[in-house]
């Protein structure tokens, strides 16, 4: 239908006449530059004032919410057995848990794997749309490195799912978001190799009395994380999986419960949001992939959305074993504070005792907590100042984990 050619121009013909004949740096540079203009984004940063009433309530909420429960339903509808490569799967442990990462080896000739991960905070948008950008880069890295991917050998996507940039309050937190993702792609040195965007996410119409409305989603960004390690024997699942071995929080727990699943029990989103050390996180990923190099781990979790208590309920679901937490010494903070703060950059694992000098010799540099046991029988309790806090059994939480839904 044509040819390229030496000019400067593209020329179209039909029937033998021309109807098409522009200057090609028209055509490409041609359209007027539109200026778009910002302005400042009002940003909920009030800490709201919050008092639970029943702490074990509380932690059946939210092992229970949304964000928080099994979906399992949707991971069995994928086909992640392509040619039975994976490693480690969508839902992990017998007790069936998604998992936050997963590992594939494409080669049957080679032990090299990929690990993938996923993450994003909606809420967070509401506080800081570059903190949003942080602590999903920060999650999206963490739980690849939980599985065992290596940080010095990874990648990361994104995926903005934003509303009308046209407004100028929202492109300003646009602008927020794709500063967060630069500083913190370049603090952790893990390029953006791709991404897409999806905008103008906005319905405009009318309600039932006929006066216009227009509903935006919450400005979103979703990163995604991907790691070539070079074997896939060295990576770990977050299953509990022998009882007498010791349970460990490593990083630091700070008062950040802003855009939280803890406030969000509460229809509270504002708050001071996690913020990221990326130094710190770094050196501490570096280390995680040296110690999963020993097999040191028998369990790893990152502690993301729903805190440390969701995160621990998880871990004992599913390897269908209890466990006995002690919060004590984690952080001079109210225990619910302990329990669901979001804070960035931390990890439950699990060790065999007699791997404990090497392990606390290792780590001497980091935060580190030794928080409890797994247990052989299937209860689970968290003891804070002595106090027992959460009582359950692994059979009930997982009833509560698998039952928002569990008709799909």
């Amino acid at each position: 239908i044509g040819k390229f050619n030496s000019t400067n121009r593209a020329v179209v013909n039909f029937n033998g006449k021309k109807i098409f004949d522009l200057d090609m740096d028209f055509l490409h540079n041609g359209l007027p530059k539109r200026n778009f203009t910002t302005k400042p984004y009002s940003y909920q940063t009030i800490e709201p004032e919050i008092v639970v009433d029943n702490q074990q309530t509380l932690f059946e909420t939210l092992l229970g919410a949304h964000n928080n429960c099994s979906y399992e339903y949707i991971s069995k509808q994928y086909d992640h057995e392509v040619q039975a490569n994976s490693v480690l799967k969508p839902l992990q442990g017998k007790g069936k848990v998604n998992g936050t990462s997963s590992v594939i080896k494409p080669l049957f000739s080679s032990d090299k794997g990929v690990v993938l991960s996923q993450s994003l905070y909606p809420r967070l948008s509401e506080l800081s749309c570059y903190a949003m950008a942080a602590c999903s880069i920060d999650t999206a890295i963490r739980d690849v490195v939980a599985a065992g991917g290596n940080i010095n050998h990874l990648a990361l996507m994104d995926n903005f799912c934003w509303c009308s940039s046209n407004d100028p309050a929202r492109l300003s937190q646009l602008k927020d978001a794709a500063r967060g993702c630069y500083d913190y792609a370049v603090a952790f040195k893990t390029p953006f190799i791709s991404g897409k965007d999806s905008m103008f996410n906005d319905f405009k119409g009318f309600d039932e009395h006929d006066k216009q409305v227009q509903i935006s989603v919450l400005p979103t960004l979703m990163v995604s994380g991907i790691s070539v390690i070079d074997d896939v024997n060295h990576t770990t699942s977050m299953d509990l999986k022998v009882p007498g071995d010791i349970i460990y929080l490593i990083g630091e727990t700070k008062d950040e419960c802003g855009g939280s699943e803890f406030y969000n029990a509460y229809e509270k989103i504002s708050g001071t949001p996690p913020k990221v050390n990326a130094s710190k996180a770094r050196a501490l990923y570096e280390k995680m992939y040296l110690l999963h190099q020993h097999d040191l781990f028998t369990a790893c979790t990152s502690v993301s959305r729903g805190g440390l208590g969701v995160a621990l309920a998880k871990m004992a679901i599913g390897g269908l074993l209890g466990a006995s937490i002690d919060t004590t010494t984690i952080a001079q903070l109210p225990v619910e504070r302990v329990l669901y703060s979001e804070s960035q950059s931390r990890f439950i694992v699990t060790i065999n005792p007699s791997d404990k000098e090497f392990f606390e010799t290792q780590m001497q540099n980091f935060v580190i907590k030794p928080i409890g046991t797994v247990m052989q029988e299937n209860s689970f309790t968290i003891t804070h100042n002595k106090e027992k806090i959460i009582q359950s059994d692994v059979l009930t939480m997982q009833t509560i984990y698998k039952k928002r839904f569990g008709g799909y």
